[in-house]
C-alpha cells in the first residue's frame, strides 16, 4: 500500500507539472524545450541529423526561439517559437519560393503578442536586438557615425575592413542602439553594416515597436548622406 501511495503522488506530482508547463505558468526544462523545436522541425525526418540553436531574448520570459538545421542547413533550416509544450514554426529560411515577409512578421507578432510584455526603453532595444537576429542581421554590425567614417574609409583594404568589423564586436554592442519613448511605444532608427549584401552596404534601420513588443513600422534602407543620419525623426512620428 505505502508503494502504491507513493507511486500514486509521484503521478500527480508528475500531473501537475505537465499541465504548468502546457499553460505556460512554469517553464519546462531547456532539454524539454529543445526537443520540441526539434520535433516541430523536423519531423518526420531523422531528428538525430538536427542541430538546435537557442536563439538569446531575455524580454520574452516565456516565449524561447530555436533555429534548427539539418544537413548543414541545406535541407531543414527553420525558426521554431516554444511556449510552455507549444511550438510553432515560425519561418523557413530556405523555402523555395521565400514566404511574404508580411505573413512571417505577422505570425512573430502574435507570438510575441501573447507574451503581454510591457517593455521599458531597454527591454525595447533588447527585442530589437532579438528581431535583428531573427531577420538574419547582427547586433554587433550596427554603427555610429565614427563607426561609419571608419568603414568607408576602409573600403578597398580588406585587413582594414577586418579591422573594423573585430573592433565592433563587444558585448555591449546594442548600447549603439538609440531607443525612444513615443505615443504608441518606442521608436529606433540607427546604422547598420550589411556584410552579407554585396558590396557590403551601410544601411538605415527604423523600427517603430509597440509597449507589448509588437513591430508596428520597420524599414532598412540606403544609409543618409553624411549629417541626415540616424538622429533624424521616425516615419510617423514627430521630429524632436
Amino acid at each position: 500500500m505505502r508503494l502504491a501511495r507513493v507511486l500514486l503522488g509521484a503521478l500527480l506530482a508528475g500531473s501537475v507539472l505537465v499541465t504548468l508547463w502546457a499553460t505556460g505558468f512554469a517553464d519546462p526544462p531547456e532539454a524539454v524545450s529543445r526537443r520540441l523545436a526539434l520535433f516541430s522541425a523536423v519531423y518526420p525526418g531523422a531528428l538525430r541529423k538536427a542541430v538546435v540553436e537557442r536563439i538569446p531574448c531575455a524580454p520574452l520570459r516565456r516565449l524561447r526561439l530555436y533555429v534548427v538545421c539539418t544537413g548543414g542547413c541545406e535541407d531543414v533550416w527553420r525558426i521554431v517559437a516554444v511556449r510552455g509544450l507549444m511550438a510553432e514554426n515560425l519561418q523557413s529560411l530556405n523555402r523555395v519560393p521565400p514566404e511574404p515577409p508580411e505573413e512571417i512578421r505577422a505570425r512573430i507578432d502574435a507570438a510575441v503578442g501573447r507574451e503581454r510584455l510591457r517593455l521599458d526603453v531597454g527591454g525595447a532595444r533588447e527585442l530589437i536586438g532579438c528581431y535583428m537576429r531573427l531577420d538574419g542581421r547582427h547586433p554587433e554590425l550596427v554603427l555610429l557615425e565614427p563607426d561609419r567614417e571608419a568603414v568607408e574609409a576602409a573600403r578597398g583594404n580588406e585587413e582594414a575592413l577586418a579591422a573594423v568589423a573585430e573592433a565592433l564586436d563587444e558585448p555591449a554592442a546594442l548600447s549603439r542602439v538609440e531607443v525612444r519613448e513615443i505615443a504608441d511605444g518606442f521608436a529606433s532608427r540607427f546604422l547598420y553594416w550589411d556584410t552579407a549584401a554585396p558590396g557590403r552596404p551601410v544601411l538605415e534601420l527604423t523600427w517603430r515597436l509597440a509597449r507589448d513588443g509588437r513591430v508596428l513600422f520597420f524599414e532598412a534602407g540606403p544609409a543618409p548622406i553624411r549629417g541626415d543620419t540616424a538622429g533624424g525623426s521616425i516615419p510617423g512620428t514627430p521630429p524632436t
